[in-house]
């Protein structure tokens, strides 16, 4: 895979107004220098007090916020007033606490987003969502979630879709996150007897996703749901054991998968989407 830095240029013109990021992690930490850079002002949140200066002295207007089962904690009313836009940046967190509900914390956030007046929302969500599904999957595919996370993000996008906030809300359902710092190799490297070689990947890089999101920002009639996947889709042993020698590690190994009928490829029919020229793209 070719690679890009974070700091790319992008070529949107400077803008205007006040943005909140929900979760200024490995995501919404770079998403929010991208909007300062073109003139937004950003709230961030993080739910670490001991991130709050980091993000302060990168120009985030920071504070420290939880959203849970049961509603905010923290400053979450000063945050949420007065912005023009939200990006929820929130997983679901199943294997750090499986008995999370992430459906009922989304109720509180579209509730809290309504109270205060916000008027629009995008949405960082995932491909999770199609579970297993084979061939070729688009937005109009009939998600099939075989994962609890998968079965609680969708179950969190049917809020989303079902409240007064859907006209003016895009879900980003992003493929696996990859960047300079995180890639699902180093996880699958000297691993064995692996399923599903012949399954085609569903990736995007983190500079992809930080250009869509940006865009979808600066143009409101971005609405709806899409995919966010790089249009490489070489089958994963291929694509894995050529990262992993690449990188100098030990090789995933695969079992014969002959016969076995591919799984999903993920594409996308948005205009969002089909319109952007992806700076990454995986090959085998």
């Amino acid at each position: 895979m070719s690679d890009s830095p974070d700091s790319a240029r992008h070529t949107l013109p400077d803008a205007h107004g006040t943005i909140g990021i929900l979760g200024c992690g490995w995501l919404g930490f770079p998403l929010a220098g991208r909007l300062l850079e073109s003139g937004y002002s950003v709230r961030g949140t993080t739910t670490r007090a001991e991130k709050l200066d980091k993000l302060e002295n990168a120009g985030i207007r920071a504070f420290q916020v939880v959203l849970t089962e049961t509603g905010f904690t923290g400053d979450w009313r000063e945050f949420l007033q007065g912005l023009d836009l939200l990006v929820c940046n929130i997983p679901p967190g199943i294997r750090a606490n499986p008995q999370t509900d992430y459906p009922a914390k989304i109720r509180h956030l579209v509730r809290a987003l309504e109270d205060h007046g916000v008027p629009r929302l995008i949405y960082i969500g995932s491909t999770s969502v199609y579970g297993r599904s084979q061939g070729v999957v688009d937005e109009a595919a009939e998600p099939e979630p075989d994962s609890e996370s998968g079965r609680q993000l969708l179950r969190a996008e049917e809020i989303l879709r079902a409240s007064p906030l859907a006209g003016s809300s895009l879900i980003l359902r992003f493929g696996g996150l990859i960047g300079p710092d995180r890639h699902p190799v180093t996880m699958l490297s000297g691993r064995t007897g692996l399923s599903g070689g012949n399954d085609p990947v569903n990736l995007i890089e983190r500079t992809d996703c930080l250009n869509l999101i940006e865009r979808a920002i600066r143009d409101p009639s971005q609405v709806g749901i899409a995919n966010g996947v790089a249009p490489g889709h070489p089958d994963k042993a291929d694509y894995y054991q050529g990262e992993a020698l690449e990188r100098g590690i030990p090789v995933p190994q695969y079992v014969d998968s002959t016969g076995q009928k591919p799984g999903k490829r993920i594409k996308s029919r948005h205009f969002l989407v089909n319109t952007y020229e992806f700076l990454t793209t995986p090959e085998a």
